[in-house]
């Protein structure tokens, strides 16, 4: 749009201003101002087509970013995954570890306190039978003593009824005359009595009070002691053909029974066939491995008695 303007011979178009020629506007000038306006279309246009150029760019540039991104989050998705997988496992490998050392501890501190209870145990149960040995003591001392004084009462009865059948025996049977100095001979049913009687009682005698035999095995009773079962072992050896004669010793604690032989036997083994026996040991290191008598061995008599076995 044309304004007027003060100055002659100008013409302002689109803000610029023209000289005013006669015949109308400047050619030259109009030339001139339109080529500038298509210089700078161009360079618009070209700018546009810059501008379009790095839109595309940058739009190409996203939508690659954006793969790159997907890429990149997946990628750290499965490294992220194997990470905790290894983590895990790891864990799991520590905590089993863990669990091993806890359980290997605490079977350790079990183990201990198990060895701790049976020595307990065992040193409680040894105080308690040293207790039961010396409350037994009293008792075992006066049963060995009332079984010793029976003993010889039954021995000193079976002499007496010994004495008074030979006796009668002597009194039935006819004895033959005793010469007097005069020639005549005479009886004296006393004198042959008496003496026989003497014999006798020197049979009953144990073998050992003469000094010169001596028993082929000593067996000491370990406690508890039960009587009952040390008579039943002493009838039972005295039923064997190989043994003579048996002694008990009646000791307080530790009764022993003496065994003389007419026949070489090995009496451990016998005496483990007996009910009444839970264990028998021969002491070697009494005979340092020789033939010196007597033999000895320890008897631990059974809690639970069967029927003692017939000869």
């Amino acid at each position: 749009m044309a304004k007027n303007n003060k100055r002659n011979g100008i013409v302002e178009l689109w803000g610029h201003e023209f000289k005013k020629a006669a015949e109308g506007l400047d050619k030259s000038e109009v030339v001139s101002f339109v080529d500038e306006l298509m210089k700078k279309n161009e360079a618009l246009l070209k700018r546009a087509e810059h501008l379009s150029s790095l839109t595309k760019l940058a739009e190409k540039t996203i939508v690659e970013a954006d793969d790159v991104a997907k890429q990149v989050k997946s990628e750290a998705e499965e490294q992220a995954k194997a990470g905790a997988k290894a983590i895990l496992a790891e864990a799991e490998e520590q905590a089993q570890k863990i669990t091993e050392e806890k359980r290997a501890e605490a079977l350790a501190r079990v183990n201990r306190e198990v060895e701790a209870i049976k020595a307990k145990a065992q040193q409680q149960a040894e105080t308690m039978l040293e207790e039961r040995i010396r409350e037994i003591q009293p008792e075992l001392k006066d049963n060995a003593k009332n079984l010793y004084e029976e003993l010889l009462s039954q021995l000193e009865n079976l002499k007496q009824q010994v004495v008074a059948l030979e006796e009668e025996l002597d009194q039935k049977l006819p004895h033959p005359p005793e010469k007097t100095s005069t020639g005549e001979e005479t009886s004296q049913p006393g004198r042959e009595t008496s003496q026989a009687s003497n014999e006798f009682l020197e049979l009953l005698q144990p073998a050992s009070e003469t000094g010169e035999d001596k028993p082929e095995w000593e067996l000491e009773i370990l406690p508890p002691i039960d009587l009952t079962q040390i008579l039943e072992i002493i009838n039972y050896l005295d039923n064997l053909p190989e043994v003579k004669q048996t002694e008990l010793i009646p000791q307080i604690d530790r009764p022993t029974i003496t065994v003389f032989l007419s026949e070489p036997i090995y009496l451990i083994d016998v005496l483990k066939e007996l009910p009444q026996v839970a264990q028998v040991t021969e002491d070697k290191s009494a005979s340092n491995g020789t033939d010196v008598k007597p033999r000895k061995a320890r008897i631990e008599l059974s809690r639970k008695i069967a029927s003692t076995p017939s000869n």
